[in-house]
């Protein structure tokens, strides 16, 4: 599917309504994140603003102006504390006079009302495509691949039909993203530990495997809602998480923190380390006695989960609430699932 196009385009009854909008987006913008967050808030409220009926028509611009900023921090990893431009969700609700409830309620509405999810192709930062499996997605033979991989004529071929936003290795200079200018600041305090009595509810995306385009396009969003307690490890995760996507067979695993996507070299790593013999191939803790507690993720943030070393299943989870004291019950435990399971081995013949 090809990218969609962005425009700042809005009918002439929602002019008004855009323009208060923006005007509190881009101040925000312009104090705390940068010009490419700020155009592309901009696009999602004029997205929002040619909705028939728009969503804007009701509501305070506050609470809309908060809400679509949320949502394209959302999609782009604002609230990782290691990414800059970076703020945490509750500075932003505060800056908007918004409360977190109701910031977090306007984001879904805009994301569900855009279709938008995290790693979104059609809504990622330009300055972000490159680390961005999922805007190089392809379907070739009826098999989704990375189109970097792939020779340069069929690159060439997904550029020229809009499925990848150029073409690797090629000049980008004539669409390069607007200059950024960032307010300087502090580097990041080491992330506290959470609690061992709380609750994290996980929602756990595949962003990339062995997957066919027809079990694609029965199954467009693949996801599983987890509820673990922070004193659970990160195996006993890697097990719900092997019992939620119907897998069959165990393989070598990992999961990375504080990095963006697939592959960031500045992402903490946790494996098994035993099963890592090379030295220069450093984990930063054994997921057999690594809690989600000792990561100090966020509410927001997302963490990476690459299973299987051949077959390359990728997922990403976000971290959707923390709360304080786990309710009594046994855990962890799958809360939801959207999707089907897909077969844990592609059949290639």
């Amino acid at each position: 599917m090809a990218r969609a196009k962005k425009s700042e385009d809005v009918p002439k009854a929602m002019q008004e309504k855009f323009a208060r909008i923006v005007a509190l987006t881009d101040k925000f913008a312009q104090q705390h994140l940068n010009a490419e967050y700020a155009e592309f808030i901009r696009f999602a409220t004029a997205a929002l603003c040619r909705k028939r009926p728009s969503p804007l028509l009701s509501g305070t611009e506050k609470t809309w102006a908060c809400g679509i900023t949320h949502a394209i921090g959302m999609v782009n990893f604002l609230f990782d504390a290691s990414q800059d431009p970076h703020i945490r969700a509750t500075d932003l609700y505060e800056s908007f006079g918004v409360s977190a409830s109701t910031g977090q309620a306007k984001s879904k509405l805009v994301r569900d009302t855009l279709k938008m999810h995290q790693m979104d192709p059609d809504w990622c930062l330009p300055s972000q495509l490159d680390d961005n499996p999922m805007a190089w997605m392809i379907s070739v033979n009826g098999y989704i691949i990375d189109a970097r991989s792939a020779p340069r004529e069929f690159q060439e071929i997904a550029h020229a039909k809009g499925l990848i936003p150029y073409v690797p290795g090629d000049d980008r200079s004539k669409t390069a993203a607007p200059a950024i200018a960032t307010i300087p600041k502090k580097k990041a305090a080491a992330p506290a530990p959470t609690s061992p009595k709380a609750l994290l509810v996980l929602e756990a995306f595949i962003l990339d495997g062995p997957i066919t385009e027809a079990f694609a396009k029965k199954n467009p969003t693949i996801s599983r809602t987890i509820e673990i307690k922070a004193s659970n490890t990160l195996e006993d995760l890697h097990k719900i998480l092997f019992k939620a996507f119907g897998r069959e067979e165990e393989h070598l695993y990992e999961f990375q923190v504080g990095g963006r996507g697939p592959h960031d070299s500045n992402a903490r790593r946790y494996g098994l380390k035993q099963a890592f013999s090379d030295p220069d191939d450093e984990l930063a803790g054994d997921v057999s006695t690594t809690t989600l507690g000792e990561l100090g993720l966020t509410e927001d943030e997302s963490f990476g989960y690459w299973f299987d070393f051949g077959d390359d299943w990728w997922h990403q989870i976000d971290v959707l609430s923390i709360t304080e004291d786990a309710p009594s019950g046994k855990y962890p435990k799958i809360a939801k699932r959207v999707g089907a399971n897909p077969p844990q081995y592609a059949d290639f013949d």
